[in-house]
């Protein structure tokens, strides 16, 4: 990744995800003009994590997690007039593909950012790799923007769940920043910031960030063999189902 960039666009899923892929990018590159976007509310339909929070609705959820983003904000070197939020349902990109594309290709057609940092094609999250996929078609059309993407989380051989590292086998071409001491400290005060994801969000190193370009992908085909990490969490949703929604997607925005 060369070293500057004027108007980066980070693509995030969900409040979190920024600080997780990219947090400490983030303050090296202080003297950028950042933007972020939330591709949703963070809140999903059922109110599993919105009940173990101790909320009682899906629309309170989305207010603490939000309110959660802003907190971390004041770790970060990005104003809060540049964090974004698309009207979108947590779980839910996946159905609204086509919708997610024109947004994203909306918002870059006005930012015109010269850089675009998103998660990675991986399996773990429908959002995850819904945000993949909107960057990358987006990219197709000709935007003239760099596209990398760091890595979250996906199933390892085992079934178990992989953090901050990219898919085994397909992390050529990656760069790794290291963290200092100082910046693990930073790090950890990011995470700190979402206490209604602090459980999960202890299973993700603290030591590093990992960015690589983006690769063209074939949306058609799963990220890595065996069962991909959502499979396994009771979602209602296959990589089969979500990769047929990616092709109708793709058939529709042609």
């Amino acid at each position: 990744m060369r070293g500057h960039f004027v108007r980066p666009l980070v693509v995030a899923p969900h409040p979190d995800d920024e600080v997780l892929g990219a947090g400490i990018w983030m303050t090296r590159h202080a003297d950028s003009e950042i933007y972020i976007v939330h591709l949703t509310d963070g809140s999903p339909y059922d109110l599993v994590d919105a009940r173990a929070a101790g909320l009682s609705t899906r629309e309170e959820y989305a207010i603490t997690r939000r309110a959660e983003f802003f907190d971390a904000c004041h770790l970060l070197p990005v104003p809060t007039a540049h964090c974004l939020e698309f009207p979108f349902v947590d779980q839910d990109l996946w159905r609204n593909l086509p919708d997610l594309v024109r947004e994203v290709e909306r918002l870059i057609s006005v930012l015109k950012p010269d850089l675009v940092l998103c998660p990675a094609y991986e399996g773990g999250h429908p959002d995850h790799d819904s945000a993949a996929f909107a960057v990358s078609v987006v990219r197709r059309t000709g935007a003239a923007f760099e596209a990398w993407e760091f890595p979250l989380y996906h199933a390892g051989s085992g079934g178990e769940m992989i953090a901050g590292h990219f898919v085994e086998g397909a992390d050529g071409g990656c760069e790794v920043i290291s963290f200092s001491s100082e910046e693990r400290d930073l790090k950890r005060k990011m995470v700190e910031s979402f206490p209604t994801q602090l459980a999960f969000l202890r299973r993700f190193p603290l030591e590093s960030e990992s960015f690589r370009l983006m690769p063209g992908y074939d949306f058609t085909r799963p990220p890595h063999p065996g069962s991909l990490l959502y499979e396994q969490w009771g979602w209602g949703i296959t990589g089969e189902a979500w990769r047929q929604r990616a092709k109708a997607a793709e058939f529709a925005l042609t």
